[in-house]
């Protein structure tokens, strides 16, 4: 094993190890020119059948699914299919979005484009994180009530029904998981087909992606003889409690380290939508929640000084996810990195083993 290659592998090892919090660990690494492509793997994907996470193994890559979600939009854009101006009502059926946006006693509803539903500018109740007046989320009826299914729409009806609007439209800027679930209802709309069929028929088909599918609603294009890698919430598995069958475009996508090298570079290098014209829409930043900014569907990390004992970091284009995903690009260093620490309670934890990594690579690697 070469230097570098040795250095990931003790890495992850080294990773899961010490950190009694992370049962399991996968990461994949790729350059831009192809010249250097490394994948790991630590821990266990099955607790119950005992069985060993590897490279190959597919995981819960949650929220990165709104960066395909976004792909498609735009692809579409390009197509001249989709105005981003668009009042999203224009897509929609009434009895699924009237009085999703009341802000101050005024209906904004009518107001809201399809560009508010990708920039997270909506101002649309965020059904996943954003507490009702009973005072929990989603995320703990999903921890509570493992054995309970959801729809997608009923999804929305919490934002419309029992949460209320954070801003006017336009007004700035606040991460919200209902509105991708809208944009999958918008590409549906205009394909009047299934969801992952035009996921399949735009990105999986022709990037090769055969081993990315959404999770209880397709199956991958190769058939994989493993399991996908539970994630964990502290020491719980919770990957199969029922609820999670309601994440859709919002963050329905199972993956693999390799496949989402594959997508992230294919976005990015102009196989999916126009290099020039369409992908810088996409990167139109915001601030969102510090230190992160937000474009279309596609995050923005870098770390101010103070947070990294005052050394300049690269900084990452990308997007992470809640089950400790990430997907992430660094242009200073034409390096793309992928994988998930399958662990919902450690937010912060998964961009600090990314810089780790960087930090051996631009050690090791002459970039």
């Amino acid at each position: 094993m070469n230097p570098i290659k040795s250095k990931l592998h003790d890495f992850i090892n080294t990773t899961f190890e010490k950190d009694k919090n992370i049962h399991s660990a996968i990461l994949s690494i790729s350059s831009g020119d192809g010249k250097f492509n490394w994948s790991g793997a630590s821990g266990i994907a099955n607790k119950e059948k005992e069985i060993s996470i590897t490279p190959e193994t597919p995981f819960f890559i949650a929220s990165i699914t709104k960066m395909f979600t976004a792909a498609i939009i735009m692809k579409f854009y390009e197509e001249k299919k989709i105005d981003l101006d668009a009042p999203i009502v224009s897509f929609l059926p009434k009895t699924l979005v009237n009085g999703i946006h009341i802000y101050k006693s005024i209906d904004y509803t009518n107001s809201i484009t399809i560009k508010h539903l990708l920039s997270h500018t909506s101002g649309i109740a965020d059904y996943y994180l954003e507490k009702s007046q009973g005072g929990s989320n989603f995320f703990n009826y999903i921890l509570n009530n493992p054995e309970r299914t959801i729809t997608v729409d009923q999804t929305i009806a919490i934002a419309r029904d029992k949460l209320k609007a954070n801003f006017k439209p336009g007004q700035k800027a606040k991460y919200s998981d209902t509105n991708y679930q809208l944009l999958g209802k918008i590409i549906e709309s205009v394909e009047s087909k299934k969801l992952s069929r035009v996921f399949q028929d735009n990105l999986f088909s022709p990037l090769g992606l055969k081993n990315t599918w959404f999770y209880k609603r397709s199956e991958p294009i190769e058939k994989l003889d493993m399991p996908v890698a539970e994630f964990y919430f502290n020491d719980q598995v919770i990957s199969y409690n029922k609820p999670f069958e309601s994440s859709w475009a919002d963050g329905g996508l199972i993956s693999t380290g390799n496949d989402c090298l594959t997508f992230l570079s294919a976005l990015l290098t102009g196989k999916i939508i126009d290099k020039k014209t369409t992908l810088p829409l996409m990167h139109q930043w915001r601030g969102i929640d510090f230190p992160l900014k937000y474009g279309f569907g596609t995050m923005y990390i870098e770390l101010p000084i103070f947070m990294t004992m005052f050394r300049k970091l690269p900084s990452l284009i990308g997007h992470l996810g809640s089950t400790g995903a990430f997907l992430l690009y660094s242009k200073d260093l034409d390096l793309y990195i992928a994988g998930s620490i399958n662990q919902a309670n450690s937010s912060s934890k998964s961009i600090r083993l990314v810089y780790q990594l960087i930090n051996i690579v631009k050690k090791t690697l002459p970039i």
